[in-house]
């Protein structure tokens, strides 16, 4: 695949899959032996973690800044939207901050980076950086010193 076609795997990945909250769909783009965060847990496990995204954020909405590409690795510069309506299915998720959170109903607008490393056309490995931070300052679940 080309750098061009890598980047569009990952704008589809965004446009077919988290954008419309199916999660199913977002696995589909992954390998079987996809790695989340340097833990292999397949095409299942990233299902899974999807899932959870949207049922914590049922309007969950990635819009891509910035991509650039080189070889088989694609990073962008993202912004996360979405309302906080529910909570997580996966103690891990959001590094642990919103398990057992009461739903705020406020929304958030959080600045994000993914790196992702493509393999025969199917995302193999993602890492993601994330303002977690400024994610629960917009929840209001800690106050701003």
């Amino acid at each position: 695949m080309s750098l061009d076609d890598n980047k569009r795997l990952i704008q589809r990945l965004m446009d077919e899959g988290h954008n419309r909250q199916d999660a199913a769909a977002a696995a589909a783009f992954y390998t079987e032996d996809a790695s989340n965060h340097q833990r292999i847990v397949g095409r299942v496990g990233m299902q899974a973690v999807f899932e959870t995204l949207y049922r914590v954020f049922p309007d969950f909405n990635y819009r891509i800044l910035e991509s650039t590409a080189e070889g088989y690795r694609v990073v962008c510069k993202v912004e996360m939207t979405g309302t906080h309506r529910g909570q997580p299915l996966l103690r891990e998720a959001f590094s642990g901050m919103l398990y057992g959170v009461a739903p705020t109903g406020k929304s958030v607008k959080v600045l994000q980076f993914h790196g992702f490393r493509i393999r025969d056309g199917q995302i193999a490995e993602h890492v993601a950086v994330r303002d977690d931070m400024g994610m629960v300052l917009q929840l209001g679940l800690v106050k701003q010193p």
